[in-house]
Formats: structure tokens, C-alpha cells, sequence
């Protein structure tokens, strides 16, 4: 899965990670999207950058459409 990948060069803490991959996961169920598609390692890719500015709970979700 990209996020693995992607996040390798980042710190993050278990929990994180393990927020991230469900949010992966969400966001993947909901498009259409195959995990290992170019369109999930953009999909991931937006995912970590949000993260990485701050984002969290309902502000992630709605800022990639998820709510």
C-alpha cells in the first residue's frame, strides 16, 4: 500500500500510521480505487501532506472529500 511507502521518510508514531492506513482505506472504499493504483499514491500522497500540516478528524476527512 502507498502509505507505507510514502511515509517511510516521516516520523510518525504506530497510532498515526495506523490512522493514516484507515483513512487509506476509506478513501480507496469510497472512490473506487485500487490500493496499488497510480491514482492511490496521489490519493496517499494528499492524505500525508494534510497530515503533515496539521490536519485531523473531520477537517482530514472533509478536506478529501470524505464526509
Amino acid at each position: 500500500m502507498p502509505i507505507a511507502r510514502l511515509a517511510k521518510d516521516s516520523v510518525f508514531e504506530p497510532e498515526d500510521l495506523t490512522f493514516l492506513y484507515e483513512m487509506m482505506d476509506q478513501l480507496c472504499l469510497l472512490r473506487g480505487i485500487e490500493r496499488q493504483s497510480h491514482e492511490a499514491e496521489a490519493a496517499a500522497l494528499a492524505l500525508i501532506a494534510r497530515y503533515k500540516a496539521g490536519l485531523r478528524g473531520d477537517e482530514l476527512a472533509q478536506s478529501l472529500e470524505l464526509k
